[in-house]
């Protein structure tokens, strides 16, 4: 491949990027990806999230920034190793974007529900499951036969979820692995029968939840976003912080992004209590409130406690 080549395809691959990212407004697509961009200052607009990906391809690297264009084009395992990065990125962020991001209109017109009240899945978050009871083993397959998503039935709300990974198990179960994606309000189910008595719920009509406030709030919102960052900041190291991905542009989505490192794994009541708020204010300063007590247990003399 010429070097005329590799820079068309370089151009191409940013121009898909920015397409699945809705122009740099949504970076939390790139998942996993997005803690490579730690050379970067932490974005808080869509240009900063374009002018990262820019400066990817300039620096030559995938991870090191998608360059394909740059590569000496002696250096042929280099480029095809930057290359398949490239394509890599661009298949993870297209599959997170399915989850982070769906079209009501592109989901299935019913969608299984698993009732389970021991979790709470933020978006983003993996959780796993073994189903072995036949009407759930019935949703695993139901659902891998379609887009693989159905909906988690928690106590006080439900979400999204999309299968990624799966296995068949020996004995019959099937092990999953999924992400989370939004919250989902049911509006309407139904009891299916799928066979020996063992009956699925499943969602006829539903829509994707979003918290409510107005033009004048979203202001205030994106204020308090960046004083979460701030504080953050000064706790973590930046790569502890993009260790969850970069962290998103919509407060709304960034409020749930920023509870990740609030909440403990075992603590699901909290999760849906959170969950289930439709507050983006109470959410994002639940979270300033936390590490401004966290700063100030860092900051205090330890002195002061003899």
């Amino acid at each position: 491949m010429s070097t005329h080549q590799h820079q068309k395809l370089a151009r191409v691959l940013y121009r898909s990027l920015l397409r699945v990212s809705r122009k740099g407004n949504h970076p939390e697509v790139f998942g996993k990806y997005g803690k490579q961009a730690k050379e970067y200052p932490l974005p808080h607009t869509a240009s900063e999230v374009r002018a990262i990906l820019r400066g990817g391809f300039r620096m030559g690297k995938t991870s090191r920034a998608i360059d394909v264009a740059k590569i000496d084009t002696t250096d042929r395992q280099s480029k095809h190793d930057a290359i398949k990065e490239a394509f890599e990125i661009l298949r993870h962020s297209n599959e997170m974007s399915s989850i982070l991001l769906p079209q009501k209109d592109d989901l299935p017109s019913a969608l299984p529900i698993f009732e389970y009240t021991d979790a709470g899945v933020l978006m983003e978050e993996e959780i796993q499951f073994n189903f072995f009871e036949p009407r759930y083993r019935f949703l695993a397959q139901e659902a891998l036969s379609r887009d693989g998503t159905f909906i988690l039935g928690q106590k006080h709300s439900s979400s999204l979820v999309k299968i990624v990974e799966h296995m068949f198990l020996p004995n019959g179960n099937i092990a999953v692995r999924c992400i989370g994606g939004p919250r989902i309000k049911v509006l309407r189910r139904e009891k299916v029968n799928v066979g020996e008595d063992n009956v699925l719920a499943q969602a006829t009509k539903f829509d994707i939840e979003f918290d409510d406030f107005d033009e004048e709030s979203q202001q205030n919102l994106f204020a308090m976003r960046l004083r979460c960052l701030e504080l953050m900041k000064c706790v973590y190291p930046k790569t502890n912080i993009t260790s969850m991905g970069l962290p998103p542009i919509d407060p709304e989505r960034f409020s749930f992004w920023a509870l990740r490192f609030t909440l403990s794994q075992s603590d699901p009541a909290s999760r849906q209590r959170w969950l289930a708020c439709l507050s983006t204010n109470m959410r994002l300063q639940h979270v300033i409130e936390f590490f401004e007590s966290f700063q100030e247990v860092l900051n205090s003399d330890p002195k002061d406690e003899s």
